[in-house]
């Protein structure tokens, strides 16, 4: 559902926005002047501007670019509305801390109002999701790959992932979820080296990326480390050892 007012009067738009207040998403696109008060003090002139009223508190005013908005308040802001001397002004308070934000309404080309259902988010791709991915399909690493732990302690930082393969060589396993360079390398082989000063020669080192930079695998093949391309963004069959 959604509800659309356009080139309100103010008396209009001030009873359409406190009737939807807190309650749905609002979007208005007007002329406005801008005054804030709290940890700063900040004042815009009149101007063509994009304003969000969410059901949380949440205000935000956008202008023509930039991803960042011109003003904003957190969700938990007070929100209210009214008249004065026959001009619509938005008021924004936040007590803790203190802070206002006023809005003033010339011109007002539209309302919008609607009702979302939020739906559910998941972010997938990262070295977290990529790891879980391994532990419960440890075949992409290569056959016979088992898995020993995650997150494994070392006095130079954790392994993302320690394991076995079928020749019972211990495997160092770092992660990346972006291209990988010189730094990803290293930390690799510290880790690496540091499995070799106590196991040995059955020790191998495997980094995991979507990609890696040519000066990244030059310096891991000197080292005797591999690399595993892995992009699960695009199926985990896209998996090419090096």
């Amino acid at each position: 559902m959604y509800s659309v007012l356009l080139e309100p009067t103010n008396e209009q738009a001030k009873n359409f926005l406190e009737s939807k207040l807190r309650k749905e998403l609002i979007v208005i696109f007007a002329d406005c002047s801008i005054n804030y008060v709290g940890r700063a003090t900040s004042k815009a002139d009149n101007a063509s501007r994009l304003i969000i009223l969410k059901s949380d508190g949440t205000v935000i005013v956008h202008e023509s670019t930039k991803r960042e908005p011109l003003n904003w308040q957190p969700p938990g802001t007070e929100v209210s509305v009214f008249l004065i001397d026959g001009n619509l002004i938005i008021r924004a308070t936040r007590r803790r801390p203190k802070e206002v934000l006023e809005i003033f309404l010339k011109k007002i080309y539209y309302i919008t109002s609607s009702y979302i259902n939020d739906g559910e988010f998941q972010i997938v791709g990262r070295e977290l999701d990529i790891v879980d991915k391994v532990i419960k399909n440890p075949w992409i690493i290569e056959d016979g790959f088992k898995v020993i732990g995650r997150e494994y302690a070392t006095p130079y930082g954790k392994i993302d992932l320690l394991g076995v393969d079928s020749r019972g060589n211990y495997v160092v396993i770092e992660f990346k979820r972006a291209k990988a360079g010189l730094q990803a390398v290293s930390q690799l082989y510290r880790y690496y080296m540091y499995f070799v000063e106590i196991y040995g020669s059955k020790v191998r080192g495997i980094l995991v990326a979507p990609d890696i930079t040519s000066h990244a695998l030059d310096l891991l093949k000197k080292l005797g480390l591999e690399f595993l391309k892995l992009d699960l963004s695009k199926q985990v069959s896209l998996v090419q050892q090096y």
